[in-house]
């Protein structure tokens, strides 16, 4: 029985061992030929997919305009840059503000340990790819599909020039495709080293120390260790180096240029770089370590703020001058006018789109804008313009309503001024001031600002015209007699002198201007307008351009009358014509513009208008010299401390005294201020007319005598020279004194003859109009009421000769200096004010 058990046990034992292995033997040739299947299957799929990648490839290089050497290198080239505005010596005013600051140098500007750094922590095979590495881009591409969370990259150097530069930033394949597909067109046409410094100066690395944008390693190595990219030690490369990957979490700054609290991750991220520079061998173990337990934060630069340069008048003009030019510029690239655009009222949007174009092309086009400001004039008389202030006046509390919540808010009038000196022979504006004080308010004085010129607009727009067309000449009579002129609305307008009256006198036109009477200059408007000749035209060809031409027709406009008059700038410009012997040529603030590479993208070219012809130049400019020596302006004399020289000018004043003037001309340039408060408020305020420091024609002269006085200080050959000879065509030669005309015979209304003869008095005249002949209206524009009392007395006097007279009249000028002779009439030595 027991053999039979042990029987049974050893058939079953051996029965189940053969299944077994019957059974391991089945299940591992299945699994060896499904394996086999699997890779047959993988190895198809794979072929398929690279064939399918293979021709996804082929179709986006089909679609791909390959760009040429030129167009890669002009757009590889293309990197904001900050622009910076310049005076005239090239020395810097400011860089232009923009949210990116960037500065772009040189392969040997940029420190080797810079070049090491990104190549060992970016693209350890940069210098043996051609410009992709096909392991490195399938792995990545491996991650992306498989959303892994470990991303190793794939991207060359050389790629992320091409996705920065050449293409957006969109994650699609046909982007990859075709990034692969340029970086090796851009490795077949630059170097690896033109590659490398190109990547360099595009790259953003955070912010800097005054909490700006910065890009390229120049102005990395400057805004946050304050070095040029040459000097960067090991450490601060290294830094440098680390700060692409993720700009603004490896920063040391805040947006407010503020140090953040904690900045390890920058420097976790430089030691790094230092890891992956000792792997590659670029740095010794020594120095690898020296480095990477290197306090870098000790060099980070202390926090400034923005460049106050940003805030002032100066940057202000000639950044908004630069726009200007670069809006033209573009316009008339479109086949547009200027003119059709510079309508704001009627195309607002165009306008602000053009601008907002112009300005953003200069904040990031590497600009240089040289301007025509004299660094050393702008600077002395902005000293000059604060320490003179108090003889404008002093600052005011006013208040206005907000229109926003109905409350009553009171705010700061300090006393603002607007001076602009202008050369004459070029038309270059020198200096400016804009304002006393710009943190109080930015509005320019000297050339946005619109203010009544007061009498200042007297020999622009009514003497010279009146000489020109031949109305007028200096010895020519005007009536000083009330005038009273009914107004549209009903009003009834009754102008007067700066006395409050009038002489009741004829008085030459030589006289009238000497001492800025308005009824005379008045009734000589009155008789220009009824030529026919719209006196305006000859603003416009002086530059101001800011007055609607009809304001011109109405009577006020002759003594300064106008809704809003000239700037500053376009006042004292207009002056700068009697000075050029009747040419105007236009005034400019902006010399050159050149591009980053020292291209010139814009050259001022001279504009010269014929205005009026030498002879009326020289003829109102002898009238402008008595007003000087024994007039209205005599007190800039009293108030210089070197001798003036030659010099010319008028004073303005209008009502109530919120705007007085006062411009001058020497050989060389012309100075013009105006003085006043800006008045937004809901009180107005005027130059009180006497304070602790003497009567207000006074102090405005002696405020403008101290800006002379500082031009003079560091430029004392603009006040030196002479004027014009006397031309060929101006004459000297005599009239009578009486009626400013030639004796003679004359029928008066009542058809009675009168003979005019007696005191005769010597002037300058056209050559070819050497007097008028007598006659009833001898006067222009004299009423017949004021004409009517003359010719009574002239008849009286007949009838009853009175002993005869010397002569007082004053004699004209030879523009060396004035003769201190004035009229036997009523006179005043107060400047005038508009009606």
């Amino acid at each position: 029985m027991n053999e039979f058990l042990k029987k049974c046990q050893h058939f079953f034992a051996t029965l189940f061992t053969s299944q077994r292995q019957s059974l391991f033997n089945i299940v591992y040739l299945v699994g060896k030929k499904l394996f086999a299947l699997l890779l047959i299957l993988f190895a198809l799929l794979s072929v398929l997919g690279v064939g399918v990648g293979i021709g996804y490839f082929a179709n986006v290089i089909a679609k791909t305009e390959i760009p040429s050497q030129a167009s890669m290198k002009a757009k590889i080239g293309t990197l904001n840059q900050s622009s910076s505005l310049l005076y005239a010596n090239g020395e810097t005013i400011a860089a232009v503000q923009t949210d990116l600051t960037r500065k772009i140098v040189t392969s040997d500007a940029i420190s080797p340990y810079v070049k090491k750094g990104l190549i060992a922590t970016e693209d350890n095979l940069f210098y043996e790819h051609s410009g992709i590495v096909p392991k490195s881009v399938f792995r990545a591409m491996l991650q992306e599909v498989a959303g892994s969370d470990t991303q190793t990259g794939g991207s060359t150097i050389t790629q992320q020039l091409v996705k920065q530069q050449l293409l957006s930033n969109e994650v699609t394949f046909a982007r990859k495709a075709k990034e692969m597909l340029l970086a090796l067109r851009l490795e077949k046409y630059f170097t690896k080293d033109e590659i490398l410094t190109a990547y360099l100066n595009v790259s953003p690395f955070g912010r800097n120390n005054s909490g700006q944008n910065i890009a390229g390693i120049q102005a990395a190595a400057e805004g946050v260790f304050g070095k040029n990219a040459s000097d960067l030690s090991l450490p601060q490369s290294a830094f440098l180096v680390g700060l692409p990957q993720s700009p603004y979490a490896y920063t040391p700054y805040l947006n407010t240029g503020e140090k953040k609290e904690q900045f390890n991750a920058g420097i976790k991220r430089m030691q790094i770089v230092l890891d992956a520079m000792l792997r590659d061998g670029y740095i010794t173990q020594e120095e690898h370590d020296q480095a990477y337990h290197y306090d870098i934060s000790a060099d980070f630069l202390p926090t400034v703020n923005r460049s106050q340069s940003h805030q002032s008048y100066l940057y202000q003009a000639v950044h908004r001058e630069a726009v200007i030019i670069l809006m033209k510029q573009q316009i008339k690239a479109e086949g547009k006018k200027w003119e059709d655009i510079d309508n704001p009222k009627d195309n607002y949007a165009a306008y602000n789109a053009y601008y907002q174009k112009a300005s953003n092309l200069l904040a990031s086009a590497g600009y240089r804008v040289y301007s025509t400001i004299d660094k050393n004039i702008y600077h002395t008389i902005q000293d000059a313009a604060t320490q003179n202030a108090y003889l404008i006046g002093p600052t005011y509390q006013s208040t206005y309503t907000d229109n926003a919540t109905g409350q009553t808010v009171t705010m700061e009038e300090p006393p603002q001024t607007g001076v602009s000196i202008i050369e004459n022979e070029t038309g270059k504006i020198l200096g400016f001031v804009g304002g006393t004080n710009f943190g109080v308010t930015q509005v320019d004085h000297a050339f946005t600002t619109q203010r009544s010129p007061g009498s200042t607009i007297k020999p622009l727009l009514v003497y010279a015209p009146a000489i020109e067309l031949k109305v007028a000449y200096p010895s020519t009579v005007l009536a000083d007699f009330p005038i009273n002129k009914t107004q549209g609305d009903g009003s009834v307008w009754r102008p007067t002198n700066a006395t409050g009256t009038t002489s009741n006198t004829f008085v030459t036109a030589r006289h009238a201007l000497q001492m800025s009477m308005n009824n005379p200059t008045i009734n000589l408007y009155s008789a220009v307008l009824a030529t026919g000749v719209n006196p305006g035209d000859y603003m416009q060809k002086m530059g101001v351009d800011s007055i609607p031409q009809n304001e011109y027709l109405n009577l006020a406009a002759a003594v300064g009358g106008f809704t809003y008059g000239p700037t500053v700038t376009q006042q004292t410009s207009a002056f700068t014509t009697f000075a050029n012997d009747g040419v105007h040529k236009n005034a400019y603030l902006i010399e050159k513009i050149e591009d980053a590479e020292g291209n010139v993208v814009y050259a001022h070219t001279p504009q010269e208008t014929r205005v009026f012809t030498e002879g009326t130049a020289y003829m109102t400019r002898s009238m402008l010299f008595d007003s000087v020596n024994g007039g209205t302006t005599t007190y800039i004399k009293q108030h210089v401390n070197f001798n003036l020289g030659q010099i010319f000018g008028k004073t303005g004043t209008s009502d109530d005294n919120q705007d007085v003037w006062v411009i001058a001309s020497t050989p060389k340039v012309t100075i013009g201020q105006w003085m006043g408060w800006d008045n937004n408020g809901n009180q107005k305020h005027f130059l009180q007319t006497y304070d602790g420091n003497g009567p207000y024609w006074t102090r405005t002269q002696k405020y403008w005598a101290s800006i002379a006085n500082a031009i003079h200080a560091v430029r004392p050959d603009l006040f030196t020279g002479s004027f014009s000879p006397q031309p060929a065509t101006v004459v000297q030669s005599s009239v009578l004194r009486s009626t400013g005309t030639l004796p003679g015979e004359t029928v008066l209304p009542n058809n009675l003859k009168v003979s005019v003869t007696g005191e005769m008095v010597s002037d300058l005249f056209f050559s070819d109009f050497t007097g008028a002949p007598l006659n009833y209206r001898f006067s222009p524009g004299a009423n017949d009421t004021d004409l009517n009392s003359f010719w009574n007395t002239i008849i009286r006097q007949q009838q009853t000769p009175a002993p005869t007279q010397p002569s007082t009249q004053p004699q004209p000028q030879n523009q060396q200096g004035a003769q201190n002779n004035q009229p036997n009439q009523q006179q005043t030595n107060a400047p005038a004010t508009r009606p």
